[in-house]
């Protein structure tokens, strides 16, 4: 990504109208390759959407939040990574540092559920 976001934000609002003042998670696909996630608190998002000035780049607006997950080190476990990183921002104990064999079993278990009725 270049940094920047293209959308329509008034149907974003529109679709935003009537949820409550919870933050709501975003899964993002970057260039059909990587995952990540956004959080957005519909309160102050429905102020931001209005005080963001023309050409605002989206890095001024956006607070990094730490999962204690570890950093990725390979090319595939980017959305095993979203996945637990959103669980921890929910409240879930976090499970520290990843290995290999971990988050294999946790891809595994993700595509399970995935498959699920």
């Amino acid at each position: 990504m270049d940094g920047q976001v293209e959308a329509d934000k008034e149907a974003i609002r529109n679709e935003m109208a009537g949820l409550s003042e919870e933050k709501v998670l975003f899964p993002v696909n970057c260039n059909w390759n990587h995952w990540c996630f956004m959080v957005m608190n519909l309160e102050k998002g429905k102020m931001l959407i209005s005080l963001l000035p023309n050409g605002a780049r989206p890095s001024q607006c956006v607070q990094t939040y730490e999962s204690g997950l570890g950093v990725q080190v390979n090319s595939y476990n980017c959305g095993v990574y979203v996945l637990l990183a959103s669980k921890v921002f929910c409240g879930a104990e976090p499970l520290g540092r990843l290995d290999k064999k971990t988050l294999q079993c946790l891809r595994y278990r993700y595509l399970r559920m995935c498959m699920e009725d």
